[in-house]
């Protein structure tokens, strides 16, 4: 099976996200249909063909499941989103310095 770019890119940035309890915690709120899939998460983002990931945290804030995405985006801007992990939202976005 060949992956393309972009879906390595996501497997490898899941894979480090994805550790020990952290993983299971959000594999139990996928399976309860809590938190959309990481995947969709990213396509809603719409962080351009050229991002590269950086990081992916997810966390509890004010009681909703987020997911923190740092990426470097086509222009070579560090870029900072976060996004609602129940229904894709896009909360807030800003540009590391």
């Amino acid at each position: 099976m060949r992956l393309s770019l972009p879906l390595l890119m996501l497997s490898v940035a899941a894979a480090g996200l994805c550790r020990g309890d952290d993983h299971e915690a959000a594999y139990r709120l996928r399976e309860r249909q809590d938190i959309l899939p990481l995947e969709e998460l990213l396509r809603r983002a719409h962080l351009g063909a050229d991002a590269r990931i950086l990081e992916i945290e997810r966390e509890v804030l004010h009681g909703r499941h987020v997911y923190e995405i740092e990426y470097v985006d086509g222009n070579g801007r560090i870029r900072e989103i976060l996004i609602d992990a129940s229904d894709g939202k896009i909360l807030s976005e800003e540009e590391e310095n």
